[in-house]
């Protein structure tokens, strides 16, 4: 009896730990700039072309400051990468292998995966803006919306601006670097407070 009312005390004290404050939807309406809505959820559908193979993914993505967590996954659900930047660390898993961890979640992503990829900035870019680093080239469209970025080795072409909770963003995303191309569009975006 006493070994049951044990595992149950566990068990309870398990799910309360899972139980987290619930989130409150944010929209433009609430005069908080794009550039200040630093926690969100995207959803999409992502296509990556490197020079032998080609993916298409869908792609969770949840940001919350300088944390995030990047999930894409194939068809059935497969795991194809998931990255998580946390407070101190960097991790990922790949399909069917060990998690990696490391401090600079680029490196990682590069030596995991192979590429090279601009994680940080491309958070700024999903949501039409420029990451503010000094070596980006931007051109905008009439409306001020910016069209296309150079950054280093990378041509970025934004397209399609919609209205997701009051904020104006792209729907779709280009991202070509000599070794691969990331398109990302767009299906559904959740901000909050």
């Amino acid at each position: 009896m006493t070994l049951r009312f044990l595992f149950s005390f566990i068990f309870i004290i398990a799910l309360s730990g899972c139980v987290t404050k619930s989130l409150t939807l944010l929209d433009a309406k609430k005069n908080i700039p794009l550039e200040k809505a630093n926690h969100w959820k995207l959803n999409a559908r992502v296509a990556i072309r490197l020079p032998k193979e080609s993916h298409t993914a869908s792609l969770n993505w949840q940001k919350n400051n300088k944390t995030f967590d990047f999930y894409l996954s194939g068809a059935f659900g497969v795991t194809i990468a998931h990255i998580i930047q946390g407070e101190k660390q960097a991790s990922i898993e790949v399909a069917k292998s060990e998690k990696l961890y490391h401090k600079d979640i680029e490196l990682l992503v590069h030596n995991t995966l192979g590429w090279s990829f601009p994680i940080h900035q491309l958070s700024y870019w999903v949501k039409g803006l420029p990451s503010g680093n000094d070596k980006e080239i931007i051109t905008r469209d009439s409306f001020d919306r910016i069209k296309h970025i150079s950054f280093e080795e990378w041509e970025i072409s934004f397209s399609k601006y919609r209205k997701y909770r009051g904020f104006i963003l792209p729907k779709i995303i280009t991202a070509k670097h000599p070794n691969l191309t990331l398109k990302i569009v767009a299906k559904k975006w959740q901000f909050y407070e």
